[in-house]
């Protein structure tokens, strides 16, 4: 007997549904192209029950991407997105991301803490020429390269001795990245590209590639990939953690040949990128006219699910698994975007998103006509 050329189809949209997943993750590089198996436990309802097949699609959307997760975590020692404390020898102290989107490692201080500073700040410090290309928006993105002495020098013996397993082995840090926030504000953005190492007990060192950054509005790298049409440094990143995945050691010129090889790329992306016209960068990093999903999510929404941003001003519609959609003035979609479920409830607890008021509703909600399309 043959195979069913239906489950066959179907298993090719769920590889490729990972695989878009991967793609969008800020990790995702440490994962593409390469055989990875995902371990997904699936209970199929028998019968056409719609409501029961969308609860089985919602668990498997987010078995899914547990399963992304635990395969990342898998590839680095390292927690990708994060620089580890030395002084308190955790990743989840709160010392090791930054604390804006125009933040940059710096450094660690001498008693092993992460250091963080504003991109300006950082190349007027180290003295670069072209610190003032940073407040040029025609120019191209600005990148500087710093070494393993640039990043860890200040740090005291026993602070070096400690990260014999984790070393740093250097970094480029680029910008700006002019991106949208969630209200579609262009919002600068630093990132931190870092070469690094880790030597697991009894098993061979570890090369990789951390970017390091925070997005608009303060949101995760992750949220940024899952509403931005393409990310203009995701192609570098791909090439320079192929490129160090590969070493065996850590020779410091071939790992400056890569970094440099990085800065170049960053650079020469972020041209092709600006060469868009307003209006085509704008329909490509806003997607454009409303999604029929946002408008359809519009019409099933309750009072519950018509949420207004008190900070910027918009309507956030809440949609099924997550989907948030922010529409402005005039009743124009600037994003969509999905938040997990705690995500939503911290802004509501925080008085960020609150129930919109009928009169915010109808200033800000596009009309629609009988058949869902949105009137001209």
């Amino acid at each position: 007997m043959g195979l069913d050329e239906r489950i066959l189809e179907a298993l090719r949209t769920l590889i490729e549904c990972a695989d878009e997943r991967i793609d969008r993750s800020p990790m995702g590089h440490l994962l593409a192209g390469r055989r990875e198996n995902l371990h997904l436990q699936l209970r199929l309802p028998l019968g056409a029950d719609p409501e029961a097949v969308e609860q089985v699609a919602g668990r498997l959307e987010t078995a899914l991407a547990e399963a992304i997760d635990a395969a990342l975590q898998r590839r680095v020692a390292f927690r990708p997105g994060t620089v580890l404390c030395l002084r308190c020898s955790s990743t989840e102290c709160g010392h090791g991301r930054p604390t804006s989107s125009r933040q940059v490692f710096a450094g660690y201080s001498p008693s092993g803490t992460p250091e963080f500073l504003d991109l300006g700040e950082l190349l007027l410090s180290r003295h670069d020429p072209r610190v003032g290309e940073l407040f040029d928006e025609g120019r191209a993105v600005v990148t500087h390269l710093m070494g393993e002495e640039d990043l860890c020098g200040r740090l005291l013996d026993v602070f070096k001795e400690q990260r014999a397993g984790y070393r740093i082995h250097g970094q480029v840090v680029a910008g700006w990245y002019r991106l949208p926030d969630p209200t579609g504000r262009p919002r600068a953005l630093a990132l931190s590209f870092q070469a690094v190492s880790t030597c697991p007990h009894r098993s061979p060192r570890r090369f990789g590639l951390n970017v390091l950054g925070l997005g608009p509005d303060g949101e995760p790298l992750a949220h940024l990939h899952d509403r931005m049409a393409a990310i203009p440094w995701a192609a570098a990143v791909r090439w320079a953690h192929s490129a160090l995945s590969g070493l065996a050691s850590a020779p410091a010129r071939r790992v400056e040949g890569i970094l440099r090889g990085l800065a170049r790329r960053l650079e020469r992306g972020q041209r092709a990128h600006g060469r868009r016209t307003h209006h085509a960068q704008r329909r490509h990093v806003e997607g454009g006219r409303p999604t029929r999903m946002a408008l359809l999510d519009l019409t099933r929404a309750g009072e519950n699910d018509l949420l207004f941003d008190t900070r910027h001003k918009t309507l956030v519609v809440l949609g099924e698994r997550g989907r948030c959609h922010v529409f402005g003035a005039g009743g124009r979609l600037v994003t969509s975007v999905r938040y997990p479920p705690a995500t939503i409830e911290r802004r509501r607890q925080a008085g960020l998103w609150r129930r919109a008021t009928p009169e915010e509703r109808q200033a800000l909600a596009p009309r629609t006509d009988p058949d869902g399309d949105e009137k001209k």
